[in-house]
Formats: C-alpha cells, sequence, structure tokens
C-alpha cells in the first residue's frame, strides 16, 4: 500500500526538493515582508531547490552504495549537469530577461504583459546553499530511518 515510501533514495530527493522550495518561499516572504506564494513554487532564489535535490539524491546514494557504485556515478554525473546548468546556462537567461524586459518596458509599442521571467537561475551562493542543504537532508534522513 505504502510501497512509494521503500525507496528511501528517491524519498530523500523529494524530501530535498520541498524543504528547498518551502524554504525559499520563506525567505523571500520574510525579504519582502509579504506573503509571496509564487516563490514557493518558483525556480531562481535562495536556496536552489535543484540544488538541493540532486545533492539529497547524490548524498543518499553514497551512504547506501558507495562511492565506487554505478548508483553513485550516474547520481554524480546527473549532480555536475543540473547544478552546472543552474549556475551557468539558466542564470544568463535570466539575466538576459532583465535587460529584454527593459527593453520592453520602456518601448510603448511593445505589450507589457509579455514580460520575460527572470528568476530562471541561481548565483553561486544559492547553489552552495542548496547542496549544503541536500546533504544535510540525506544525512538527517539516514540517521532517522535507516541507521
Amino acid at each position: 500500500m505504502w510501497i512509494i515510501f521503500s525507496n528511501h533514495v528517491l524519498n530523500t530527493a523529494l524530501l530535498g526538493w520541498f524543504v528547498a522550495q518551502f524554504l525559499k518561499g520563506l525567505l523571500a516572504s520574510v525579504k519582502e515582508k509579504k506573503f509571496l506564494l509564487e516563490r514557493f513554487f518558483g525556480s531562481g532564489g535562495m536556496p536552489s531547490s535543484h540544488s538541493s535535490l540532486v545533492t539529497s539524491l547524490l548524498t543518499m546514494i553514497f551512504i547506501t552504495k558507495g562511492f565506487a557504485s554505478a548508483e553513485f556515478a550516474i547520481a554524480a554525473v546527473f549532480w555536475f549537469i543540473t547544478t552546472y546548468d543552474a549556475g551557468g546556462v539558466r542564470y544568463e537567461v535570466g539575466e538576459q530577461a532583465k535587460i529584454i524586459n527593459q527593453i520592453i518596458i520602456n518601448d510603448d509599442k511593445i505589450d507589457r504583459e509579455k514580460l520575460f521571467k527572470e528568476l530562471m537561475g541561481h548565483t553561486k551562493p544559492e547553489i552552495l546553499g542548496g547542496c549544503l542543504l541536500g546533504a544535510a537532508i540525506a544525512i538527517v534522513y539516514w540517521f532517522a530511518f535507516l541507521k
């Protein structure tokens, strides 16, 4: 019945994503001094939920399968691609969106309803925050449920 909860590696990864998304929304709401529902679901911001998810996954596989396992190798490659993309390509897309949006706002001939999403990627501290959070979640999960 509850077979989905028997996969501790998957549970840890999903928990890493969920906690990061919750913290992202909470931190943004506190910073802006108003409740920002969209920050609980959106991309970009502190901490990186992508980095938290893949680091939770990588850490739990390291704990349960070891460094020399094929599962760890796959997770490590997945971790590298995800964190590199979050801080590289997706971050640059967000920076370009800011510039394009300024052009749109300053041009009366362009529909202002078509602004681009600016929070796409992450800064290095946001990625580091997500990685630290993800590793901590995997370690706490392991101590709480598997040790």
